[in-house]
């Protein structure tokens, strides 16, 4: 091997080396469950929990505007359920944030939420959809706002 052969041979190895390691997912470093709690004709409660990867937080419901991408809990359009009230937010961290310049709330470890959603009686439907959209942070690297699609069966209680 030549020179430049062992010169692109290093920069291959090193570049593949970054993207292994900064080619974690947010489904990975956020794993999340959506469970049934309650059901009935007309409404329905959902469990949603998170753990979190070590060295990694999310961003709160309550984030303000202007910084990272707040956590959103929605219900998907066109579905036969609606998002009855606020979602409740549990403890959250704060942190004067530099990268930010301002505060930050987020979570560390893991995030509880209930959601309680209406039905809509003319459709029925066995499996609930709900969206939770979030931003991933480590202390170096701040991952896309991605978003989980996740289902609860509401056979399941």
């Amino acid at each position: 091997m030549n020179k430049t052969q062992y010169t692109v041979v290093g920069f291959a190895i090193l570049l593949g080396s970054c993207v292994a390691m900064l080619g974690q997912r947010p489904s990975e470093i956020v794993k999340w469950n959506a469970t049934v709690t309650k059901s009935s004709a007309a409404s329905a409660s959902v469990a949603l929990s998170a753990t979190i990867q070590d060295g990694w937080h999310v961003y709160a419901l309550s984030q303000p505007a202007g910084g990272p991408t707040p956590l959103k809990i929605s219900i998907p359009a066109g579905v036969p359920f609606t998002l009855q009230t606020p979602v409740a937010e549990g403890k959250v961290t704060r942190h004067d944030d530099p990268n930010f310049k301002m505060e930050t709330l987020y979570y560390l470890n893991s995030m509880n939420f209930t959601v309680s959603v209406k039905k809509d009686p003319a459709k029925i439907s066995e499996i609930l959809p709900v969206d939770v959209r979030f931003q991933a942070c480590s202390d170096r690297l701040c991952l896309p706002p991605y978003t989980a699609h996740l289902t609860a069966d509401l056979k399941r209680k």
